[in-house]
């Protein structure tokens, strides 16, 4: 049984690495990398919103986060206003720029999604995702 599982976290690792790669290689054209993405894609989905709420959605610390959005506003993809509300809280939203390279961007994401499961029907990637969610829940 051992070899087993050391089989399936192998090739876990395996899959991640080139999932990753394929991602990468897909967005280099844009000058975006995979992490810039994934904010990219939450400060689309629930703009406004703050720093901290894009770390816990991205699962990464808040000064990976925080390096990543310095990056982001340097190439003018997002804009950072303070919450009127709040002044200690800075809210982000995508600049009109960002919000057309997303768009761009979302397509490329699709086409190599669509390369990574084909052949796999709907149903099976459903099992799948519900094993991958229980196994990250083991892990926490």
């Amino acid at each position: 049984m051992r070899d087993f599982y050391d089989g399936i976290t192998f090739r876990m690792n395996v899959v991640a690495k080139k999932a990753s790669l394929g991602l990468q290689h897909g967005l280099k054209r844009y000058d975006v990398t995979p992490e810039q993405w994934s904010v990219l894609n939450v400060v689309n989905h629930r703009a406004p919103i703050s720093q901290r709420h894009v770390a816990e959605l991205v699962e990464k610390d808040a000064p990976t986060v925080n390096r990543i959005m310095d990056v982001l506003v340097r190439k003018n993809l997002i804009v950072k206003i303070v919450d009127e509300k709040d002044r200690r809280v800075t809210l982000l939203s995508l600049s009109m720029e960002g919000k057309q390279k997303v768009q761009m961007i979302r397509n490329v994401v699709e086409m190599t999604c669509v390369q990574f499961y084909k052949g796999i029907p709907d149903a099976e990637l459903g099992v799948f995702f519900d094993i991958l969610m229980r196994i990250e829940n083991n892990l926490e």
